[in-house]
């Protein structure tokens, strides 16, 4: 499932209304209901289940950044994505699949796809002029489903890495920016269902080109942006269908989350949680064991397959180092999924640690990287770029220097495990895992096993 707001949290202050609640009640709905019907429909555990976000930045502040939203809204968004998941069970059916991929293209990119597929990029490269920061994760996915009677398309399943940033800050409109827009297209274009999930976001943004119609104003205007970028989108997606094979590999799909956990540095992230209330910035994150006590942060990854198809899913913002690795470890696979705020939002993760240097100049200073920054502002003759206090937000809403990496480890580790292999047989492939071992202590699902947020509301009616 995913839902359309900025960032969702595995657990609330405000009680059971995080991601993980929503995936033990599906469960246990699904249980229930499995029980008194007919089927033979597998009954998913809930680390078996994946909710993430869009990251639209035109959504309700569920993370608690702006004032925060009531309980009333955040059990809302619960009990509809509840409703949502066991509505997907019940409509499980046979299927035949096919996987197809189309090249995004990243603006004033120079690489082998020929003018045909790469003539319109979609996608820009925020440290594009940083050596370190070049990989991007540029494929637009499409797994799509066919009832193997009469070959109608049941379902078409998108999986793109743009930012849904495609509207500013000056909409003041609830939106889930191109996403939503795009999930009507496809459906449209195909029937049954549609749904675009975001994948790897970090550092990586739409090529805006906004409304071409000057006489819309307003919300007008904000939709024909929308409408216009995921009509572009639409064409790669279209391209992607036509050129998709059936899925390989055993008629399998299989599904597990990982418990992480790892010591927060930030500064910025541990002042919201504990005492950003005071400044009318909530945090709206669960505190206490195992989700945040002290500076111990935990939190949950995801690793899975449909055949021989790769899902990795990430608790926020990835940087494209992050799968790209994954994907060099683990080789010979048909096609890798890659799911941001995947089961929770904690920012950006930027791996691997020679990675850093531009994301937190870029968060103080202007410009291009030394030696090319504006000349005007200098530092032994090293143009650095000018102070620009939070010109980019990637490494102030980083929880850590570590927890790129360590995410990359855990990703690996459930790569091994959802092919039925070793638990360290591509663990071992990326060198800075061994700094990681205690994560291994934790069995597949272990996020799953701890109790429920108290609800507050019922202590505090004004909640």
């Amino acid at each position: 499932a995913q839902i359309e707001t900025q960032g969702y949290f595995i657990e609330y202050k405000q009680g059971p209304f995080g991601t993980m609640q929503i995936r033990k009640d599906a469960s246990a709905q699904i249980a229930a209901l499995a029980a008194t019907e007919a089927t033979h429909a597998p009954v998913p555990y809930p680390r078996q289940i994946l909710v993430d976000s869009d990251h639209t930045h035109g959504g309700a502040d569920t993370a608690g950044v702006w004032g925060g939203d009531p309980t009333s809204y955040l059990r809302m968004v619960h009990d509809r994505t509840v409703k949502a998941l066991v509505a997907a069970w019940k409509a499980m059916r046979p299927a035949t699949l096919t996987y197809g991929v189309a090249h995004a293209g990243v603006e004033n990119e120079t690489n082998e796809y020929p003018p045909s597929v790469n003539d319109d990029p979609l996608l820009t490269n925020q440290f594009s002029n940083d050596a370190r920061n070049q990989v991007m994760d540029d494929e637009i996915r499409v797994l799509q489903a066919r009832s193997p009677r009469t070959g109608k398309v049941l379902d078409t399943y998108v999986n793109y890495s743009s930012h849904p940033t495609v509207l500013g800050s000056d909409n003041t409109l609830v939106t889930g920016d191109y996403v939503g827009r795009l999930n009507d297209k496809i459906q449209k274009a195909y029937g049954g269902f549609g749904m675009d999930q975001v994948g790897t976001l970090g550092r990586t943004q739409p090529a805006r080109d906004g409304c071409t119609n000057p006489k819309l104003k307003g919300a007008a205007a904000s939709l024909c942006a929308l409408d216009g970028y995921a009509a572009r989108v639409m064409v790669k997606i279209r391209y992607a269908v036509r050129h998709a094979q059936p899925v390989r590999g055993p008629a399998t799909v299989g599904m597990s989350s990982y418990l992480i956990q790892d010591v927060i540095d930030s500064p910025v992230l541990v002042g919201l949680e504990y005492a950003g209330s005071l400044a009318g910035v909530p945090g709206a994150r669960a505190l206490g064991y195992p989700w945040f006590t002290g500076n111990l942060l935990s939190t949950t990854t995801f690793s899975g397959h449909i055949g021989d198809i790769l899902i990795s899913g990430g608790p926020g913002e990835m940087y494209p180092q992050i799968v790209a690795e994954v994907r060099r470890d683990v080789p010979g696979m048909q096609g890798y999924m890659n799911i941001g705020t995947a089961g929770d939002f904690l920012g950006y993760f930027v791996a691997p640690l020679s990675a850093y240097p531009e994301p937190i100049r870029r968060s103080m200073f202007s410009g291009n990287p030394p030696l090319n920054g504006d000349p005007s502002c200098s530092a032994a003759g090293i143009s650095i770029g000018c102070p620009d206090p939070v010109g980019n937000d990637n490494f102030f809403f980083n929880v850590s220097p570590t927890m790129g990496m360590r995410i990359t480890c855990s990703l690996l580790r459930g790569a091994a495990d959802t092919r039925g292999k070793p638990t360290e047989t591509y663990w071992l492939k990326y060198s800075t895992c061994h700094l990681f071992a205690n994560d291994l202590l934790s069995a597949p699902g272990d996020d799953t096993k701890f109790a429920s947020q108290p609800d507050m509301s019922k202590q505090d009616p004004h909640m």
